[in-house]
Protein backbone atom coordinates (compact mmCIF):
# COMPACT_ATOMS: atom_id res chain seq x y z
CA UNK A 1 0.00 0.00 0.00
CA UNK A 2 1.11 3.38 -1.14
CA UNK A 3 2.99 5.09 2.06
CA UNK A 4 4.35 8.28 0.27
CA UNK A 5 1.35 10.21 -0.70
CA UNK A 6 0.63 13.25 0.89
CA UNK A 7 -3.07 12.34 1.64
CA UNK A 8 -5.65 9.14 1.57
CA UNK A 9 -7.04 8.89 -1.82
CA UNK A 10 -10.17 6.82 -1.52
CA UNK A 11 -10.36 4.98 -4.79
CA UNK A 12 -6.55 4.21 -4.14
CA UNK A 13 -6.99 3.29 -1.15
CA UNK A 14 -10.04 0.65 -1.79
CA UNK A 15 -7.99 -0.55 -4.87
CA UNK A 16 -5.06 -1.24 -2.32
CA UNK A 17 -7.18 -2.71 0.29
CA UNK A 18 -9.12 -5.10 -2.31
CA UNK A 19 -12.83 -4.08 -2.95
CA UNK A 20 -14.71 -5.48 -5.50
CA UNK A 21 -17.69 -5.43 -7.75
CA UNK A 22 -20.51 -6.97 -5.60
CA UNK A 23 -19.92 -6.17 -2.31
CA UNK A 24 -21.51 -4.33 0.55
CA UNK A 25 -19.41 -1.29 2.63
CA UNK A 26 -20.62 0.26 5.80
CA UNK A 27 -18.73 4.23 6.60
CA UNK A 28 -19.40 4.34 9.75
CA UNK A 29 -19.23 8.11 10.27
CA UNK A 30 -19.09 9.22 6.69
CA UNK A 31 -19.28 12.89 7.29
CA UNK A 32 -19.68 14.29 3.89
CA UNK A 33 -18.85 10.72 1.65
CA UNK A 34 -15.48 11.22 0.62
CA UNK A 35 -15.29 7.50 0.67
CA UNK A 36 -18.73 6.60 -0.67
CA UNK A 37 -18.45 7.56 -4.31
CA UNK A 38 -15.14 6.15 -5.22
CA UNK A 39 -16.32 2.66 -3.44
CA UNK A 40 -19.72 3.01 -5.25
CA UNK A 41 -17.61 2.99 -8.43
CA UNK A 42 -15.95 -0.16 -7.86
CA UNK A 43 -18.82 -2.28 -6.35
CA UNK A 44 -21.36 -1.19 -9.09
CA UNK A 45 -24.90 -2.09 -9.56
CA UNK A 46 -24.53 -5.31 -8.07
CA UNK A 47 -23.02 -3.50 -4.86
CA UNK A 48 -24.23 -1.62 -1.99
CA UNK A 49 -22.50 1.20 -0.35
CA UNK A 50 -24.11 2.46 3.18
CA UNK A 51 -22.83 5.76 4.74
CA UNK A 52 -23.60 6.39 8.10
CA UNK A 53 -23.75 9.48 10.34
CA UNK A 54 -25.07 11.71 13.15
CA UNK A 55 -25.19 15.03 11.22
CA UNK A 56 -28.17 15.08 8.44
CA UNK A 57 -26.22 18.25 7.25
CA UNK A 58 -23.46 16.05 5.70
CA UNK A 59 -25.50 12.97 4.95
CA UNK A 60 -27.12 15.38 2.41
CA UNK A 61 -23.81 16.40 1.20
CA UNK A 62 -22.49 12.95 0.65
CA UNK A 63 -26.07 12.15 -0.93
CA UNK A 64 -25.80 15.08 -3.47
CA UNK A 65 -22.26 14.17 -4.24
CA UNK A 66 -23.61 10.44 -4.93
CA UNK A 67 -26.05 12.04 -7.79
CA UNK A 68 -24.09 13.94 -9.31
CA UNK A 69 -21.01 11.48 -9.74
CA UNK A 70 -24.28 8.94 -10.84
CA UNK A 71 -23.95 6.66 -8.46
CA UNK A 72 -27.22 7.65 -6.11
CA UNK A 73 -28.56 3.78 -6.78
CA UNK A 74 -25.91 2.20 -5.22
CA UNK A 75 -25.74 4.91 -2.33
CA UNK A 76 -27.52 4.38 0.68
CA UNK A 77 -27.49 6.74 3.51
CA UNK A 78 -28.68 6.16 7.27
CA UNK A 79 -28.64 9.14 9.81
CA UNK A 80 -28.23 7.14 13.34
CA UNK A 81 -26.04 7.71 16.70
CA UNK A 82 -22.94 4.99 16.39
CA UNK A 83 -22.21 5.30 20.38
CA UNK A 84 -25.83 3.48 21.03
CA UNK A 85 -25.61 -0.13 21.08
CA UNK A 86 -26.69 -1.67 17.71
CA UNK A 87 -26.47 1.88 16.71
CA UNK A 88 -26.66 2.21 12.72
CA UNK A 89 -29.71 -0.14 12.90
CA UNK A 90 -28.48 -2.54 10.01
CA UNK A 91 -28.39 -6.32 10.59
CA UNK A 92 -25.39 -8.35 12.04
CA UNK A 93 -22.96 -9.65 9.86
CA UNK A 94 -24.35 -7.51 6.63
CA UNK A 95 -21.05 -5.89 5.75
CA UNK A 96 -18.15 -7.10 3.34
CA UNK A 97 -16.35 -4.13 4.22
CA UNK A 98 -16.52 -1.66 7.37
CA UNK A 99 -14.86 1.50 7.44
CA UNK A 100 -14.35 3.76 9.95
CA UNK A 101 -12.78 7.21 9.12
CA UNK A 102 -11.23 9.64 11.06
CA UNK A 103 -13.78 9.76 14.33
CA UNK A 104 -12.21 8.09 17.00
CA UNK A 105 -11.35 11.18 18.44
CA UNK A 106 -14.85 12.36 18.41
CA UNK A 107 -16.80 9.62 19.85
CA UNK A 108 -16.66 6.79 21.82
CA UNK A 109 -13.98 4.22 19.76
CA UNK A 110 -15.16 1.36 22.10
CA UNK A 111 -18.35 1.90 20.48
CA UNK A 112 -16.90 2.47 16.91
CA UNK A 113 -15.22 -0.69 16.97
CA UNK A 114 -17.92 -2.70 19.04
CA UNK A 115 -20.35 -1.64 16.30
CA UNK A 116 -18.01 -2.38 13.08
CA UNK A 117 -17.32 -5.68 14.75
CA UNK A 118 -21.03 -6.41 14.50
CA UNK A 119 -21.67 -5.30 11.29
CA UNK A 120 -18.48 -7.12 9.35
CA UNK A 121 -19.33 -10.49 7.62
CA UNK A 122 -17.21 -13.70 9.54
CA UNK A 123 -15.10 -13.31 6.01
CA UNK A 124 -15.25 -9.59 6.21
CA UNK A 125 -12.94 -6.67 6.68
CA UNK A 126 -13.01 -3.61 8.74
CA UNK A 127 -10.93 -0.67 7.41
CA UNK A 128 -9.49 1.89 10.82
CA UNK A 129 -7.65 4.98 9.25
CA UNK A 130 -7.32 7.79 11.37
CA UNK A 131 -4.78 10.46 12.73
CA UNK A 132 -1.69 10.08 13.73
CA UNK A 133 -0.84 11.34 17.03
CA UNK A 134 1.93 13.18 15.92
CA UNK A 135 1.19 17.40 15.30
CA UNK A 136 0.27 17.65 11.70
CA UNK A 137 -0.78 20.80 9.58
CA UNK A 138 -4.28 18.98 9.22
CA UNK A 139 -6.76 16.78 11.36
CA UNK A 140 -7.92 17.79 15.22
CA UNK A 141 -5.21 18.53 18.12
CA UNK A 142 -3.11 15.95 18.73
CA UNK A 143 -3.73 15.49 22.41
CA UNK A 144 -7.38 14.38 21.38
CA UNK A 145 -6.24 11.91 18.71
CA UNK A 146 -6.68 8.36 19.01
CA UNK A 147 -2.80 6.51 19.49
CA UNK A 148 -2.65 3.60 17.11
CA UNK A 149 -1.93 1.04 20.18
CA UNK A 150 -5.26 2.45 21.85
CA UNK A 151 -7.32 1.84 18.49
CA UNK A 152 -5.77 -2.27 18.02
CA UNK A 153 -6.55 -2.99 21.87
CA UNK A 154 -10.39 -1.84 21.11
CA UNK A 155 -10.34 -3.78 18.26
CA UNK A 156 -9.06 -6.67 19.69
CA UNK A 157 -11.54 -5.91 22.64
CA UNK A 158 -14.36 -5.89 19.97
CA UNK A 159 -13.30 -9.15 18.44
CA UNK A 160 -11.19 -8.03 15.97
CA UNK A 161 -7.96 -8.98 14.87
CA UNK A 162 -5.11 -7.54 12.91
CA UNK A 163 -3.84 -8.21 9.81
CA UNK A 164 -2.13 -5.00 8.88
CA UNK A 165 -1.16 -1.99 10.28
CA UNK A 166 0.49 0.81 7.71
CA UNK A 167 0.79 4.01 7.15
CA UNK A 168 -2.19 5.52 4.13
CA UNK A 169 -0.44 8.72 4.44
CA UNK A 170 2.18 10.70 6.43
CA UNK A 171 -0.84 12.09 8.80
CA UNK A 172 -2.57 8.77 9.02
CA UNK A 173 -2.70 5.27 10.49
CA UNK A 174 -4.47 2.43 9.07
CA UNK A 175 -5.44 -0.87 10.56
CA UNK A 176 -7.19 -3.54 8.17
CA UNK A 177 -8.77 -5.77 11.02
CA UNK A 178 -11.35 -9.29 10.95
CA UNK A 179 -13.05 -10.86 13.08
CA UNK A 180 -10.88 -12.54 15.44
CA UNK A 181 -11.06 -16.40 14.64
CA UNK A 182 -11.53 -15.96 10.70
CA UNK A 183 -8.74 -16.07 8.45
CA UNK A 184 -6.90 -13.24 6.97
Amino acid sequence: MAETQSFIHPETLWREVGLAAGQTVVHLGCGAGFYLVPAARLVGADGKVIGIDLMADLLEEAEGRARREGVDEVVQTIRANLENPEGSTLEADSADWVLVANILHQSSPTAILTEAARLVKPAGQVLVLDWDTAASPLGPPAEVRVPESAAREQAEAAGLALVKAWRPSPYHYGLLLTPAGQPA
